[in-house]
């Protein structure tokens, strides 16, 4: 795996940008027979060079963040995505899923995500309030935005305390982490620590009888 480091001036952004305008076009068809079959779907930002991990320190790697006017572009993509998908789901004439996740400050863990029974219950429960307490990060001007209701979630990731190899390890993590769990796995209990990353902002809007209506939705309440 090739790192681009953090500090690496992105070069040829003109370029890029254009390619930008191009990405989401073959995103927009959704696969229905693979919907159907694995009962789940989704698009994440696969952007060159955005999508390349860059090595901060040998301890820790993450993904290199687009420019915040290539981020709104980038939303303004997955919002018409969304659209696109939601006119197919709508035809399916069942309950589904659908919702896009914005990460702040990680981006590049936007995607948006598409589930039919029984994966919506999953999907549904995955993400942890957070208080509202900020606005949405991202200003754009899109037809659907107005109809849109963003939900602040926890973005983050779990560790697994047996993958931890000292006391000082586990000490630091018990200190970052907003929820610790534990869990019977493989005849024994395991405990795990939820690291937070920031915000997952996740929205959606209602506008047909088959969607069905989640937190976070206009409809809900």
């Amino acid at each position: 795996m090739k790192f681009t480091s953090i500090h690496k001036k992105t070069r040829g952004m003109r370029k890029k940008a254009r390619n930008l305008a191009r990405w989401p076009e073959h995103h927009k068809e959704l696969d229905i027979e693979s919907l159907i079959r694995h009962r789940k779907d989704y698009v994440k930002i696969w952007i060159d060079p955005f999508y390349r991990l860059y090595q901060i320190t040998p301890n820790k790697i993450g993904k290199k963040n687009p420019k915040h006017r290539f981020q709104k572009q980038i939303l303004y993509q997955l919002l018409d995505i969304y659209s696109a998908w939601q006119k197919k789901l709508d035809e399916l004439d069942q309950p589904y899923y659908l919702k896009i996740w914005i990460g702040d400050p990680e981006f590049m863990d936007s995607q948006v995500v598409a589930a039919l029974e029984p994966e919506i219950d999953y999907y549904s429960k995955l993400f942890r309030d957070k208080e509202q307490g900020k606005e949405f990060p991202l200003d754009i001007r899109h037809p659907l935005m107005e109809h849109f209701k963003w939900e602040r979630c926890w973005n983050g990731y779990y560790i697994w305390e047996s993958d931890l190899d000292t006391a000082e390890e586990i000490q630091e993590a018990q200190h970052k982490a907003i929820e610790i769990s534990e869990t019977f796995f493989n005849g024994r209990l395991e405990k795990s620590y939820f690291i937070p990353t920031g915000d997952m902002w996740v929205g959606s809007i209602k506008q047909s009888k088959n969607a069905i209506i989640l937190k976070g939705d206009p409809n809900h309440g």
